[in-house]
This record gives C-alpha cells, sequence and structure tokens, in this order.
C-alpha cells in the first residue's frame, strides 16, 4: 500500500506542462482495475519498443515545470518516461511509466486519442482514476 501511496504523491506533481498539485490521471492498462496493473504489466521492452516506433512520442527522462502557485521549479525524472507534443495545440504530455502500466495527468481531448492508439499498439486500454473506460 506505502508503494501505492508514494506512486500517487509523486503523480500529483508530475507529469504534465504546468504540473499542479491536483488533476486527474488516465491510465494505458491491460489489468481490469489501472491500480492493479503490475498484475498485467506492460513490460519496460513493450514500452520502450512502442515508443520507438511511433514517431511521435519521445523517451524525455525529465519534466520540469513551475508551480502556479509557488513558482518554484520542480522536476520529475524517469528513464522511461516519453513525452507526446500535440501537433494542434504544441501543448507537451509526458507519458509516465510505472509499474506496469503509462500515466498521463490532466490529458487533453487529442492526447487521449494518442493514448488510446498507444493502448492499442500495446493490447492495453485507457482507464480513468474512478475506473471508467475510454
Amino acid at each position: 500500500m506505502t508503494n501505492i501511496l508514494a506512486r500517487l504523491f509523486l503523480l500529483s506533481l508530475f507529469g504534465l506542462p504546468g504540473i499542479a498539485l491536483a488533476g486527474y490521471d488516465l491510465h494505458i492498462t491491460r489489468a481490469t482495475e489501472w491500480a492493479l496493473s503490475s498484475k498485467q504489466p506492460i513490460s519496460e521492452l513493450e514500452w520502450k519498443a512502442a515508443v520507438a516506433s511511433d514517431g511521435q512520442l519521445e523517451m524525455d527522462s525529465t519534466a520540469t515545470a513551475e508551480s502556479p502557485r509557488t513558482r518554484e521549479v520542480i522536476q520529475a525524472s524517469n528513464t522511461l518516461m516519453a513525452s507526446w507534443i500535440d501537433p494542434s495545440s504544441k501543448e507537451k504530455h509526458y507519458f509516465y511509466y510505472f509499474g506496469g502500466e503509462i500515466t498521463v495527468k490532466n490529458p487533453s481531448k487529442n492526447a487521449i486519442a494518442k493514448m488510446k492508439a498507444v493502448a492499442k499498439k500495446l493490447a492495453a486500454r485507457v482507464q480513468g482514476d474512478e475506473g471508467e473506460w475510454y
């Protein structure tokens, strides 16, 4: 349980441009419930291969943003994190791999479409924090 709480804390801080202390996450998972992704994981090798073959995703091990409240610069590092820049809005979204799933914080409509395309390649699905499927 401690691992899940630590993960949720980190994901609440990092994951998207303008990193906020609160937000809503969507998860690319093979599990019936995203919190159980480690039971039916997407492997690191599968994730790396998906990023390498995508053409739009790019491995990006450090996300940096400024807290809107304190103006403090916050960084998250994960060697398995990838970024995607929305061709329409130019907004950068971080795809955070951890524990057999990929998470995106506060994804835009276009980012959700991208997540669905990535999930399809990985024989997975996209699920929201509250269990709803996309």
